[in-house]
């Protein structure tokens, strides 16, 4: 069997040396192989997925090792293939991580190298999102596979702006822990102003839902968390062929400051504000020409002018470990 690591070049340099250190200590005393790769440039880790998978199919694993968008990129390359896709969470955010892996894999990376004998492979459900221009023509750079959460409005621009403080200042550690909080602050301090229409295909076929609203923040979930620990989607799952979407009523900034505790905590469900759906399809689009939708998928920033989306069931093979402490995603 082949171990492969891919490493987020954007990953804290002291993570990735322990990593790297950890991973040869194992390769020296372990009849498996073992490659420890580190990404050169934005959209390499897909490359080096593929350049892998191709080379040894199902005698491989791929781990991702950096945040959501290294998982983003190593599951577009793998969706639909034989090769397993394996996480270790490293980067800003890791929300993936929070739904698939066990609480102290999370805590402590490193300690699923001590575990690969135990792994798990389960296919889980993707989130196919197809971007449309202001002419209704295919946008095929933009559209692509969601593995956790696709999201607009106020949870993107906090995103865009966290990401653009941790640009300006990549080697420091303040920004990188606290880039949400602070972008939560000046997102609140400019105010915010959404629109669009939808259309649902609800998971139970009985019906579709068509509306067209003023937003704060709205939210197509495969998994549970995004924004490093918000949890618009509490019951996800990442196997169950549904998606859940959540779209937040457009607030005043008094209205909108307590709920976001209890989105954060995932508690908002039930709110007079907050609306719920548990679709397997849907288009979305802006209803200002002026002003496209701002969106992102599992962290990596898009704008269209409408989207198309739909769940695809059982398209990526995935690892998973057991644990006592296991969350209930793979207590199945």
């Amino acid at each position: 069997m082949h171990f492969v690591f891919i490493v987020n070049a954007r990953s804290g340099m002291k993570a990735a040396s322990e990593l790297e250190k950890a991973v040869r200590l194992q390769a020296e005393s372990d009849k498996n192989e073992y490659h420890f790769l580190r990404t050169e440039y934005a959209g390499h880790a897909r490359v080096l997925a593929e350049e892998y998978a191709n080379r040894y199919r199902s005698d491989a694993v791929i781990f991702a090792c950096g945040g959501d968008g290294t998982v983003h990129e190593v599951a577009n390359a793998l969706a639909f293939g034989q090769t397993p896709v394996g996480v270790i969470p490293m980067g800003t955010g890791n929300d993936y991580a929070r739904t698939v892996l066990p609480q102290e894999m999370y805590n402590n990376p490193l300690s699923i190298l001590q575990s690969l004998h135990r792994r798990e492979v389960k296919h889980i459900d993707l989130l196919r999102v197809d971007c449309y221009n202001l002419l209704s023509d295919h946008i095929p750079e933009l559209s692509v596979y969601s593995v956790n959460i696709t999201s607009f409005g106020l949870d993107t621009a906090i995103n865009d702006t966290a990401m653009s403080m941790i640009d300006k200042h990549p080697k420091s550690r303040f920004f990188k822990r606290n880039a949400y909080n602070l972008a939560i602050i000046m997102c609140f301090l400019r105010g915010w102003r959404f629109s669009f229409r939808y259309s649902l295909e609800l998971a139970d076929k009985l019906e579709n839902v068509d509306s067209q609203c003023k937003y704060t923040l709205a939210s197509i979930c495969n998994a549970r968390y995004y924004g490093k620990g918000f949890c618009p989607s509490p019951n996800s799952q990442v196997d169950d062929g549904v998606l859940e979407v959540c779209i937040v009523d457009d607030l005043t900034r008094r209205k909108a400051l307590p709920l976001i505790g209890k989105y954060k905590k995932g508690l908002h469900l039930g709110h007079p504000s907050v609306h719920s759906f548990k679709v397997t399809s849907g288009v979305i689009v802006s209803t200002d020409v002026n002003r496209p939708l701002r969106g992102n998928y599992d962290g990596e920033n898009f704008s269209a002018s409408q989207i198309r989306f739909e769940v695809i069931p059982a398209s990526l093979p995935f690892v998973f470990f057991p644990s006592h402490e296991a969350n209930p995603e793979l207590q199945k």
